[in-house]
């Protein structure tokens, strides 16, 4: 299942990782790179270890926000404390396969269920395997339905932002 959430590239050519990376929809959440692909990379592992992570133990993942309504300024989690080159700072989404992160580390459980007569897997004419089928659709249902269920309310919600309002 792919996700996207924005991030923010805080650059500050002072540090020896000049690359602070942090995720707004996340609290408490932050990585740092060497370099843009360095960065870009070390965001997506923290998106993937760390939605892994939320579905793992029962949470759901937060919406994401739109790229539109969050800036350096005003996302910055530590204002007085982090100090950044606006010029080579920048803010991107960073998309990631949550299925990478949670493939062979789910734990599976037996689960009895009923299906209707016409789609029977013990026919000969299709070959499918039932469990394995169901194993992979329904956590991309579930991960599918909770962000577009909270996107949706959250998205229905006008932001206003740097003077304008966002629908």
């Amino acid at each position: 299942m792919l996700v996207s959430y924005p991030a923010l590239f805080y650059y500050d050519s002072s540090e020896s990782v000049p690359f602070f990376i942090t995720f707004p929809d996340f609290k408490n959440s932050s990585t740092q790179g060497k370099n843009v692909t360095d960065a870009m990379a070390m965001a997506t592992d923290w998106l993937g270890i760390n939605g892994a992570d939320y579905l793992e133990n029962g949470h759901m993942i937060p919406a994401p926000s739109a790229l539109a309504v969050i800036s350096l300024k005003q996302n910055n989690p530590y204002p007085n404390d982090l100090h950044y080159d606006s010029e080579q700072s920048f803010k991107s989404m960073v998309l990631v396969d949550l299925e990478a992160y949670l493939n062979g580390k789910t734990k599976v459980q037996k689960k009895t269920v009923s299906i209707s007569k016409w789609v029977d897997w013990n026919d000969d004419s299709v070959q499918a395997n039932s469990s394995a089928t169901l194993t992979e659709t329904i956590p991309n249902e579930k991960i599918h339905t909770m962000l577009t269920t909270r996107y949706s309310r959250y998205a229905s919600q006008p932001k206003y932002f740097d003077g304008r309002w966002f629908y």
